[in-house]
């Protein structure tokens, strides 16, 4: 008798072992799913919705079915029905995370409108942090290049530059002038180079904004353009003088890098003429920074392929190593939470959050690149915003005069480059 309910009993305490696992597993993530419903609910309202779930982080899968149901029945419990492909909205979960903290976001589809919501949360406890919404980057094209055919246009489009008159574009052997009609924009001037220095197979350049014009850097050039305002806008009111030279680049040609007159009492004299006062060697032969400032900060800087300034003043590095590192003051520290950045980011005064995001590349190859947005908080990185996808491979990111977006150059194909304008929408 007693052989004969043996099956029974292991099939009896098997079933326990596995609801009591199931209860653990529902009961640790039970707040961030509570969380993420009851910002989706605020987002969606009363209705229903199609549910999906994607993993993009370390979560055994074995758990990601009671966290999908943990957020559908919060979602019932706020109104939330969820739904088969037969709704017209959507709510696309996706679970990742940085070495630090968890970070699920929600992009709820309506239609042809995506708003998002998001939570983040400690790995190592489990317990939830306090919750932020998360930011929205958008993209809005501000020039596009024309149907290939012309040669000049198939030069890689290296910066840009908005200005009273139109638009600056610098390509890797010419400057443009281009003006806006009610067809779009209308080439009025180009300057050829002319350089003797040759330049590495991916050319970089800045265009910084000034008084009366701007100037453009490129490997071993720099021109200086000026503007009659009084002759009208047309390329007439245009003058634009190259040179060769060595001498270093501004870091940053936007407004944030003002902040840096306060780094330190030791450098504040140094840093007080305002937004371009720091600059940074540049080596054209092998597309980086050399790590030497004018002038000089007095600290032992890492080569380098793009530098952002935050508030603090801080200094961030990315170096051709692929690791970002910040200078605090006058020591230099890494900053976690970079593994997925690619190498080139921007800072931007978007008043969201904390007020100041990095946006990133992603890292890795791809087709298609995206621009994600961080707070950087002491030494570490935190995402604030979804992937936003730039429609090709960004070759150029960098603070727009504004302050408060970035410009991208991306490449769309061989022949087509479009400059996009990035910027935050506050929750």
């Amino acid at each position: 008798m007693m052989s004969k309910f043996k099956p029974m009993r292991l099939l009896t305490l098997t079933v326990l072992l596995l609801c009591v696992r199931g209860a653990q597993a529902a009961s640790r993530w039970d707040k961030p799913a509570a969380e993420l419903a009851s910002r989706i609910a605020e987002i969606l309202g009363p209705g229903q919705g199609q549910i999906a779930v994607a993993n993009r982080s370390s979560i055994a899968a074995s758990e990601i079915s009671p966290i999908r149901r943990l957020i559908e029945d919060d979602l019932r419990a706020r109104g939330v029905q969820a739904a088969g492909a037969e709704s017209a909205n959507l709510v696309r979960v996706t679970l990742s995370e940085t070495a630090r903290e968890r970070l699920w976001i929600a992009e709820i589809v309506e239609g042809s409108q995506s708003r998002f919501a998001m939570v983040s949360f400690l790995r190592e406890a489990s317990v939830p942090e306090t919750s932020r919404a998360a930011i929205v980057l958008t993209r809005k094209a501000v020039w596009s290049s024309p149907e290939p055919g012309n040669p000049a246009d198939r030069s890689p489009v290296l910066a840009a530059l908005e200005t009273p008159s139109g638009l600056v574009l610098l390509a890797s052997d010419s400057l443009a002038i281009e003006t806006a009609t009610g067809s779009g924009w209308r080439e009025q001037m180009r300057v050829n180079l002319g350089r003797r220095t040759v330049a590495s197979r991916d050319p970089r350049g800045v265009l910084a904004p000034s008084a009366d014009g701007f100037t453009a850097y490129t490997a071993g050039t720099e021109c200086e353009g000026k503007y009659d305002f009084a002759s009208g806008a047309d390329a007439g009111g245009w003058t634009i003088e190259c040179r060769e030279t060595d001498d270093p680049w501004p870091v940053n040609a936007g407004p944030v890098n003002a902040g840096l007159v306060n780094a330190g009492p030791a450098n504040a004299s140094k840093l007080s003429a305002g937004p371009a006062a720091l600059r940074a060697f540049f080596n054209p032969a092998r597309n980086f920074y050399t790590g030497t400032l004018s002038p000089s900060l007095n600290v032992d800087l890492p080569v380098f392929f793009s530098t952002a300034v935050l508030p603090g003043p801080r200094l961030i590095f990315g170096g051709i190593d692929g690791k970002v590192q910040m200078l605090d003051g006058v020591s230099l520290k890494a900053v976690a939470g970079t593994r997925d950045w690619g190498s080139d980011f921007a800072a931007i005064r978007s008043g969201c959050g904390s007020g100041t995001q990095v946006l990133a590349t992603g890292s890795g190859e791809a087709e298609s690149d995206s621009v994600r947005a961080y707070e950087i908080d002491a030494q570490e990185a935190a995402p604030a915003s979804a992937p936003l996808e730039m429609g090709g491979t960004v070759t150029a990111l960098w603070t727009a005069p504004d302050g408060a977006s970035a410009l991208a150059v991306v490449r769309k194909s061989p022949t087509e480059y479009e400059v996009a304008r990035v910027a935050a929408l506050c929750p």
